[in-house]
């Protein structure tokens, strides 16, 4: 089952046991997902690490908000909401993964432009490595 299968089955199920927070939440996800397919294609499905691009897009987005809340309800619900949208997001490459990364890529090509390093890194961690911490590391090692 792809991630939009199963957000959608989530999405049922929050229906049926009236979990109107989780609800809302996947609800937003899923028109992100339907607004990203539209601007694709509208015949063909999104593929399945498109679909992840949407996800964390949308996690990126609600964790940015939280700076906007220093404290309160509306603080504890965002963090609610970011931690349902997590559950479909893979797990972050620990940083010894990263640094691992990291070395394997830079031992493998000659480039030294940080964009293109960058990049190399994050397919190789799969889309699980922090951005920051990839960008460190590759800093730390080019200088």
């Amino acid at each position: 089952m792809g991630l939009k299968d199963r957000i959608q089955e989530d999405i049922k199920t929050a229906m049926k046991s009236k979990d109107a927070a989780r609800l809302s939440v996947l609800r937003m996800v899923m028109a992100d997902i339907k607004n990203r397919q539209a601007q694709v294609n509208l015949r063909e499905e999104l593929a399945e690490d498109e679909v992840l691009k949407v996800v964390s897009a949308y996690q990126k987005k609600l964790t940015k908000s939280l700076e906007e809340y220093p404290a309160g309800d509306a603080r504890n619900a965002l963090l609610g909401e970011i931690k349902v949208v997590e559950e479909y997001l893979p797990k972050k490459a620990s940083e010894d993964e990263t640094r691992a990364a990291v070395d394997k890529v830079l031992a493998a090509t000659a480039d030294r432009n940080m964009g293109s390093i960058m990049k190399l890194v994050m397919a190789e961690l799969n889309g699980a490595g922090d951005g920051r911490l990839v960008s460190q590391l590759i800093k730390d090692k080019i200088s």
